[in-house]
């Protein structure tokens, strides 16, 4: 005896009849989140289709003095383009110092 698959869209409910339609989506960040992020199946073009009502958004992380944990902010581009004032947003982000991501160092090339 075999047995079918039925997959069905997360957000519609639409059934997903063909493998190459279908989109995995991975939510990051929500307000109604708790546990971390999450994912979901959906259409492929009902995942395409979010991109034309995407936002535009500076995500920023504030260290504060005497705050251990950094605040995140999401910002509007615009809002953000706003705060900087000196130069254009393009000159300030270039002019920028990377940042250093945390982890274990690189291991040496092992020796011949």
């Amino acid at each position: 005896m075999g047995q079918k698959t039925v997959r069905f869209s997360d957000l519609s409910g639409q059934l997903i009849m063909r493998d190459d339609a279908l989109a995995r989506i991975v939510i990051q960040e929500h307000p109604d989140l708790s546990d971390g992020p999450v994912e979901i199946e959906a259409l492929a073009d009902e995942a395409l289709a979010t991109e034309k009502d995407a936002l535009r958004v500076a995500v920023l992380d504030l260290y504060l003095p005497g705050e251990e944990a950094p605040r995140r902010v999401t910002l509007d581009v615009e809002a953000f383009g706003a705060l900087v004032t000196e130069k254009s947003v393009g000159e300030m982000l270039a002019g920028a110092r990377p940042v250093k991501r945390a982890g274990r160092p690189k291991r040496a090339a092992a020796e011949s």
